[in-house]
């Protein structure tokens, strides 16, 4: 697929808002599951109520969820800037945390009795559209950022840099 040298010029003064819209959209995702799987309480009376019992392994997860967080909007800003590292790498690490985050609190709250299998489910589900928004979100920074940087080789190249 060729694209005309004069979009690729736009791309020097415009910012990545398509990434930088995956990105924060998982962000959003990402935080509704981690607060609907650590508030979890079916409000029932006595023996009868399921909730979730904040131990050390619940507050690990509350902090892994407030620095991937942090970590993720980061990668938003420095994405929408075609930054190198965050649209080829950093976007996939987060995405694979944001995947084994699955196999921690979701299946242990569940295992634990935490939480019904329909919070479990939806937790899980959650977490991973956040893993594919991060990956799609990578997919289309590194294209752009291949091509920019490579436009960018060809104007120094040919000394037609007007900047």
């Amino acid at each position: 697929m060729e694209i005309s040298n004069i979009k690729i010029d736009k791309m020097r003064y415009q910012t990545n808002s398509i990434g930088y819209l995956l990105v924060m959209l998982s962000v959003a995702l990402s935080v509704i599951a981690l607060f609907t799987l650590i508030t979890y309480d079916s409000y029932g009376e006595g023996a009868n109520s399921i909730r979730v019992v904040p131990d050390f392994r619940i507050g690990l997860e509350i902090a892994l969820g407030i620095v991937l967080m942090l970590a993720t909007f980061l990668a938003a800003e420095k994405v929408k800037y075609y930054n190198t590292f965050w649209s080829c790498y950093g976007l996939f690490i987060l995405a694979g945390i944001n995947f084994l985050r699955i196999f921690n609190i979701p299946l242990y709250a569940y295992k634990k009795g935490w939480i019904p299998t329909s919070i479990k489910t939806r937790s899980i589900i959650e977490l991973i559209l956040s893993a594919i928004l991060l990956i799609i979100a990578g997919i289309i920074s590194m294209r752009k950022v291949i091509i920019l940087k490579n436009y960018m080789k060809e104007i120094d190249k040919n000394g037609n840099n007007d900047t």
